[in-house]
């Protein structure tokens, strides 16, 4: 029996949950330095607003304060585009690699920030 894909709506779950991440956030992406803030993150990935156009399925360096104290710089990697306004794009990117202790930091930020 063959099954078609375009007769299946497919629903995008996340494997981790997202919370709201409205803080300030730089970039490296292709041998140059970009801003943007934050929209959401969560262990497996976060999405950011910036004026920057990017390549999609491109690496970029994210440089972030999970909180005041807390500052991280992790790979990542850009999977979506969608436009935001007439000048910025939100772009969705997962974590290349993730080191156990922001992992840990990430599900707390979010956990604590949940409800």
């Amino acid at each position: 029996m063959s099954l078609s894909l375009s007769n299946q709506s497919t629903e995008f779950k996340r494997k981790y949950p997202r919370k709201s991440f409205r803080k300030f956030i730089t970039f490296v992406h292709a041998g140059k330095v970009g801003s943007g803030s934050g929209v959401e993150i969560g262990e497996g990935g976060m999405s950011f607003k910036t004026s920057h156009k990017l390549n999609l399925k491109d690496k970029a360096i994210v440089n972030l304060y999970l909180t005041e104290d807390e500052f991280f710089s992790i790979q990542l990697t850009l999977l979506n585009e969608t436009k935001y306004g007439s000048k910025e794009f939100i772009y969705g990117a997962s974590f290349d690699e993730v080191s156990v202790s922001l992992k840990r930091q990430i599900r707390t930020y979010v956990a604590r920030t949940l409800f």
